[in-house]
């Protein structure tokens, strides 16, 4: 069955691997860590207004009004975190990131400006996307140093910066399970199949969100030098076939950063508490100069339009006018010029005021 699908039917929660269970909230995924019964984390925190299909899938796992642990973060986004600050003030458990994520979940910064001229739909459904903080300031912690994971004894936590500052995945290594946020995902978010899980495969951070691309290929490189059996994400399906491992080490030496875009050439740049210092100037935005250019042919062909329809209606007011003052009559050629007619202009038309018309009668 399709993601798509799924999306639409708000299905159970799926088994990824033992005590680990994923949850689609429109396109992004969360996760369950714990067996029914036992103590349980949770991974992200979903879409904006997903809080309510969260809850109701713990409660189907874990019974009545249960509650995680902790909630922990691979990354701030508004589609990992768009539910966080309900989640935790409901549940009132503590948050954990990495230190660099910090001014993303207190509210003290920004992500950097999403790039739409990476290209694909992807890119071009992010210029409606918000990069605006969170703030769950009062129940954040900071990830052990250790690598270690509040309530996780059996995972740690791996650094995967690039498509944030302070990224991070998951990696249970007794079964080699790991959970990877959007350092790699495995839905193709360029094309609406893709986005409907038509398109299940190995594919890089979401692009239009990712700010540093030196950063990412390293991080893409480090997560193949895991070799997970096992690879669940932040957007699409899991992973779990035979060859995965070698997949990933082919993946992660031919992957390469979009051809164009805004942090191609340069990333942004951050402080040294992951805060955003300064950002690349924007790239050629070639729908922006497209639209621009079809709105001013619109614009113009308007205007010529409207010049046309004025000088007509003009024209044939003038035209009114004239038929009022003047009126054109048949006459002998030589009763007007008195001579006698030569050739054929017996009868030419000529023009009379009315004026003129009364005297030439009276005569």
């Amino acid at each position: 069955m399709s993601r798509f699908k799924k999306m639409l039917m708000n299905e159970e929660p799926l088994l990824v691997a033992p005590g680990v269970y994923q949850l689609t909230s429109s396109i992004v995924n969360v996760y369950f860590i714990g067996l029914p019964g036992e103590e349980w984390v949770l991974i992200d925190a979903g879409m904006p207004f997903s809080a309510g299909q969260i809850r109701q899938a713990a409660e189907n796992l874990y019974g009545l009004d249960a509650k995680p642990k902790s909630i922990l973060m691979t990354h701030g986004h508004f589609d990992h975190a768009g539910s966080l600050e309900e989640l935790s003030r409901i549940w009132d458990v503590p948050v954990y990131a990495h230190p660099r994520e910090f001014p993303y979940l207190t509210g003290r910064s920004e992500y950097p400006p999403q790039d739409p001229t990476v290209g694909g739909l992807g890119g071009q459904m992010s210029r409606v996307y918000t990069n605006k903080p969170c703030d769950v300031s009062e129940r954040l912690q900071a990830l052990p140093e250790d690598g270690s994971v509040p309530g996780l004894a059996d995972w740690k936590w791996i650094f995967t910066p690039g498509h944030t500052a302070g990224h991070v995945s998951f990696f249970r290594e007794k079964d080699r399970v790991l959970i990877a946020g959007d350092a790699i995902i495995t839905m193709d978010m360029h094309n609406p199949a893709g986005l409907m899980g038509k398109h299940n495969g190995l594919w890089g951070p979401p692009e239009y969100f990712t700010p540093d691309w030196v950063a990412s290929l390293r991080s893409i490189d480090k997560i193949a030098m895991l070799r997970p059996k096992i690879l669940a994400t932040g957007h699409g399906d899991p992973l779990t076939h035979r060859g995965l491992e070698l997949d990933l080490i082919q993946f992660a030496d031919k992957y390469r950063p979009p051809r164009h875009g805004r942090y191609v050439p340069e990333p942004a740049r951050y402080d040294d508490s992951g805060a955003v210092i300064s950002v690349p100037p924007p790239a050629n935005d070639t729908l922006v100069t497209v639209l621009a250019g079809v709105g001013a042919g619109v614009i113009g062909l308007i205007a010529a339009y409207g010049a046309v329809k004025l000088n007509r209606n003009r024209n044939s007011k003038m035209e009114e006018r004239i038929k009022v003052h003047r009126t054109t009559v048949e006459l002998p050629w030589n009763k007007r010029m008195n001579r006698p007619p030569v050739g054929n202009e017996r009868y030419k038309p000529v023009t009379f005021t009315h004026a003129r018309r009364k005297r030439y009668e009276e005569e």
